[in-house]
């Protein structure tokens, strides 16, 4: 025989937590975005509740606490013709998130940070003109727009165009520090060829702000690849420094790298630079062609970097057979996508693409697991069984945000 009385108990405790306010905002803080979303459904005032600006920054904060590992990597498809990106989950089953709200053809994903997304679609101002020859002729003209998205809410933000002498964009968006995002963009100075400049845009002030200070690039620099944390973009390079830039200070700094050199010449080569978890990771290895690679972090206040991990893939090669090393290719074997450092050291894995799977090793004990397959870059089908199609792909951490851009 059934209790009414616990069935009423029940009942009367959900109307108290649905009617206190307070309470009800403690829970929603701790639930996820797209569970709040489905949410909003339940009544006008849920809806409002979650709708509000300012309690989505409370949410961005509060899960920027609780929940520092990315939910997926989402891989850029580099301007192909879909709005699909190809994700590795990395907690629990997430979706491939689509973005055919753009209504563009063309999308590319620049930078990502802290549940925003940098993008950039490519347009064509006319048709292209083909011409009987051996040879297709495309003379059609083309232009770049910017926007910063949220994928998890579908919202996106058209951004005005940078200097056209620019060289790279980074996002910069840590809800803990500010409810604002800024772009970083380096650009060609005006006074000489080896010089250059910041300009920046914050969601502010909707406008970008070029900064009048002039600085040189160190010998190598990458600036297409920067690493945003600690309120700063940092930048690698094949030198003995390479830069960050300090947004608050609004100052371009020098940060030391690893020694790389012999006396034979370059002796490391970069595999991967990236954050989590407000750890500096770069990834350094003597031969593409092997197993082998190094993993360093920073360490603290930019004093240098420290070996944490020698890495050798072969066990992992031992426990999956049925994977194709192509030790012949002179590129890479493999590609590490990421580092995640997790909640515990024991935790702390290296997220590898081989042979078309994105592969997770443990750094601690050695342990291997599959994570999923991926398929073929979209437009390299001629190359689709090789397994360093996705070598040099930027792996994007994707965080669940209700942030409005």
């Amino acid at each position: 025989m059934r209790n009414p009385k616990g069935k009423l108990e029940i009942c009367g405790s959900a109307e108290i937590i649905a009617s206190n306010l307070d309470l009800l905002t403690e829970i929603f803080l701790r639930a996820p975005a797209k569970s709040l979303l489905k949410f909003k459904c339940v009544s006008k005032r849920w809806h409002s509740l979650i709708s509000d600006p300012k309690f989505c920054i409370s949410h961005a904060r509060c899960q920027r606490m609780l929940n520092r590992t990315a939910d997926a990597l989402m891989l850029s498809n580099g301007y192909k013709s879909t709005p699909e990106f190809h994700l590795v989950p990395l907690e629990h089953s997430t979706k491939v998130p689509f973005f055919d709200y753009f209504n563009v053809s063309e999308v590319t994903i620049i930078h990502s940070c802290n549940g925003l997304l940098l993008c950039c679609c490519k347009l064509m101002l006319d048709k292209p003109k083909f011409v009987k020859t051996t040879q297709m002729k495309n003379d059609g003209r083309y232009e770049f727009r910017y926007f910063v998205c949220n994928p998890t809410t579908k919202e996106f933000k058209t951004l005005s165009p940078p200097k056209p002498a620019y060289l790279s964009l980074s996002l910069a968006f840590d809800p803990l520090i500010s409810p604002y995002y800024k772009v970083v963009c380096i650009c060609k100075g005006n006074s000489s060829k080896q010089n250059f400049q910041i300009d920046v845009y914050s969601s502010e002030t909707e406008s970008w702000s070029l900064l009048p200070i002039l600085f040189n690039m160190p010998l190598g620099m990458t600036y297409s690849n920067g690493v945003f944390l600690d309120g700063s973009v940092h930048w690698y390079s094949y030198a003995e420094t390479s830069l960050y830039f300090h947004i608050d200070s609004q100052s371009v700094k020098k940060m030391p790298m690893p020694f790389m050199f012999s006396c034979e010449g370059m002796d490391w080569d970069i595999m991967y630079f990236g954050e989590s978890r407000g750890h500096m990771h770069l990834v350094l290895t003597k031969n593409r062609s092997s197993l082998e690679f190094d993993v360093f972090v920073m360490e603290f206040e930019y004093t240098g970097w420290s070996l944490s991990y020698h890495v050798n893939l072969q066990f992992m090669r031992m426990m999956f057979p049925e994977l194709t090393w192509n030790f012949m290719n002179k590129h890479a074997v493999f590609s590490v996508l990421s580092i995640i450092q997790g909640e515990k050291d024991e935790e702390k894995k290296v997220v590898i693409f081989v042979d078309g799977r994105a592969m997770s090793y443990n750094l601690c004990d050695g342990t291997s697991i599959k994570i999923c397959d991926l398929k073929p870059r979209p437009g390299r089908s001629d190359i689709a069984r090789v397994p360093w199609h996705y070598e040099g792909c930027q792996a994007h951490p994707y965080f669940q945000s209700l942030v409005s851009v």
